[in-house]
């Protein structure tokens, strides 16, 4: 424990340190009823304006408390549960051989093609 002296005594006073609770007796988010906006973001890794984005959707519930904007856990539960399997996209596939067929078709006409 530190202590300092009292200036006008002799004696040690111990001096009282302020704590704040301990990770072990923090509460895990998914149990807390209210999440802060930007734990959710973390949390989801979605972006603060995609929060609100969602809420102004009616996928979740934004609540004010004392000034912060607080995200009700069980709809930001609900929310991470219900991302689909990523999956690679045959997105770009038209593209790439659209590209690949005007290569070869400017590269004939260049003269590479002897």
């Amino acid at each position: 424990m530190l202590s300092t002296k009292d200036p006008r005594s002799s004696t040690a006073v111990p001096r009282t340190r302020k704590t704040s609770p301990s990770k072990k007796d923090e509460l895990p988010w998914s149990e807390r009823p209210l999440v802060p906006l930007q734990l959710a973001s973390q949390v989801s890794g979605i972006s603060s304006t995609s929060i609100y984005r969602m809420a102004s959707q009616g996928r979740l519930v934004l609540r004010r408390v004392a000034g912060r904007v607080l995200v009700e856990t069980p709809g930001l539960v609900k929310l991470i549960g219900s991302a689909e399997p990523w999956a690679p996209s045959d997105r770009g596939k038209a593209a790439r051989a659209k590209r690949s067929e005007l290569a070869r078709a400017s590269w004939r006409t260049s003269g590479g093609a002897a």
